[in-house]
């Protein structure tokens, strides 16, 4: 049961993490919480050390959920609590990461957002918009999701609607 109390805890120790390590850990307990608590979703596994790269959660989507109905039945999420913007490059890379694997659908959550057009709107610099809409030719959709977001939400209902409007977003450019 998805408790907004336990949820606030969990915004606060991100709030309060000093270390890059409390940093990373309570970013990835929150995004866990946030994730696990929707129907037919569970944390397979986290932070997955491997030689080349690392995987910070692996959602198993039962596809019970409706918002996640057309999303795989595996889904990566990546996890950047960082005092800045990340850059587009990460994004790409996170891609990258779905696409090795055979996926299609993916979760970016940066604590502050990404850089170039994608936090601007413009279409002067192609940045994480960019990087985006080509996944999208591929048939690989990744949604971001913020701190500021993470913040607004107050019930399960909240993080459904988060999910449903950047998952539209991403066919008409209007992924924040």
């Amino acid at each position: 049961m998805f408790d907004i109390n336990h949820f606030r805890s969990l915004i606060n120790n991100v709030d309060v993490a000093t270390t890059n390590q409390q940093k990373g850990e309570s970013f990835e307990l929150l995004s866990i919480y946030m994730f696990e608590h929707l129907n037919g979703v569970d944390v397979t596994e986290h932070d997955i050390r491997m030689p080349s790269e690392e995987i910070d959660i692996v959602l198993w989507n039962a596809q019970t959920e409706e918002v996640l109905r057309p999303w795989d039945s595996v889904i990566l999420v990546e996890c950047k609590n960082w005092n800045s913007t990340v850059g587009a490059p990460v994004l790409d890379n996170f891609v990258n990461k779905v696409r090795r694997r055979a996926l299609t659908t993916g979760i970016f959550v940066a604590a502050n957002g990404v850089t170039g057009g994608f936090v601007k709107g413009d279409g002067n610099e192609p940045g994480a918009v960019g990087i985006l809409t080509s996944a999208l030719q591929y048939g690989i959709r990744v949604i971001v999701i913020t701190m500021d977001d993470i913040r607004s939400l107050t019930s399960l209902d909240d993080i459904r609607a988060l999910i449903k409007k950047r998952y539209c977003g991403l066919y008409v450019h209007k992924v924040l």
